[in-house]
C-alpha cells in the first residue's frame, strides 16, 4: 500500500475519534460513539505505524529511526490522551467543555506535529 493510501486511512480514522468524542458528550448513543471512537483510535494507530513504515524505506543506512523520534513520541502520548478523554467525561471527572477544548488542541497539535515533523 502506497504512503497516500495510509494518510488518507489516517485521516479517516482521525475523524471517526472525533465523531465517537462528539457523539458521546451529546448524551444519546454513548455505546455506539464509544464504538466509533475505538474503531477510530484503532484505525489511526495501524495506518500512523504503515506510515512510518514506508517513511523508514527512504531514509539512509545509520540514519535513526523515526519510531525514536520526539515528534513520534508526542503524537503517541497525544493519541493516548485522546483515547482517555471518553473515560474521563463518562465519568464526569473534567467539564464536557474542557473534554471538548482538550480535544481540540490535541488534534491541532497532532496536525502540526504531523505536518511539520519538527526536530526537536
Amino acid at each position: 500500500m502506497s504512503l497516500q493510501f495510509y494518510h488518507y486511512l489516517h485521516l479517516i480514522g482521525l475523524i471517526l475519534v472525533f465523531i465517537g468524542i462528539g457523539g458521546l458528550l451529546s448524551s444519546e448513543g454513548a455505546k455506539k460513539a464509544m464504538i466509533w471512537h475505538g474503531l477510530g483510535l484503532f484505525i489511526s494507530l495501524v495506518s500512523a505505524f504503515g506510515m512510518l513504515s514506508k517513511m523508514s524505506k527512504g531514509q539512509p543506512e545509520g540514519s535513526p529511526s523515526l519510531y525514536t523520534q520526539h515528534w513520534v513520541i508526542a503524537k503517541i502520548v497525544l493519541w493516548l490522551v485522546l483515547g482517555c478523554l471518553p473515560v474521563l467525561a463518562k465519568r464526569r471527572v473534567i467539564a464536557t467543555p474542557l473534554i471538548v477544548f482538550i480535544a481540540a488542541m490535541a488534534g491541532a497539535a497532532l496536525a502540526g506535529l504531523g505536518y511539520f515533523k519538527p526536530q526537536f
